[in-house]
């Protein structure tokens, strides 16, 4: 009885071992560390030169200088999951090109360049339009539903360099 009950448990558990070894190994050939690096290095040249007229294009105004601020930070802007708020995470910044460029007319009425993406991959972003303000929003995936994610980017850069410099 033992038996049948250590084979009952032990098969099932040996055999998803197994499976996750076998995809590490695949994933570890596919994704070696000199092409992680490589794949690094590219984002981050883009994510440290935006295409400010692209953008300013993009929000029919004038970019805002917080913005222009976060992403002359190269530390602050290539870092990944950072905190945010009480239980948001920026888990990366975007870079700020027209591949970045999200087609969400039909959704949104506008399409969105986002700035960020949280832990879940819903964007982060401005609104564009002459007379928009400078607020930072966010639209989840799952459910579609928009809300405020700072009440400007110079608050958002506010918050995020004192978290940043906050010991623990």
């Amino acid at each position: 009885m033992i038996l049948i009950v250590a084979l009952l448990i032990g098969v099932p558990i040996l055999i998803l071992w197994l499976r996750d070894h076998i995809a590490g190994s695949i994933r570890a050939r596919r994704n070696p560390p000199e092409k992680l690096a490589a794949d690094r290095r590219a984002y981050e040249q883009r994510i440290l030169h935006p295409n400010w007229e692209f953008y300013e294009q993009h929000l029919q105004r004038p970019v805002p200088p917080a913005l222009r601020e976060l992403y002359a930070d190269g530390t602050l802007v290539s870092a990944l999951d950072l905190a945010y708020g009480n239980s948001e995470h920026i888990s990366a910044f975007a870079p700020l090109e027209i591949e970045a460029s999200l087609d969400t007319q039909s959704i949104f009425g506008f399409d969105a360049v986002p700035i960020a993406s949280n832990q879940f991959g819903d964007p982060i972003y401005l609104r564009p339009g002459s007379s928009e303000a400078d607020t930072v929003y966010i639209t989840h995936h799952d459910g579609g539903d928009t809300e405020i994610f700072a009440e400007s980017v110079a608050a958002m850069l506010s918050s995020l360099r004192e978290r940043q410099v906050r010991p623990g």
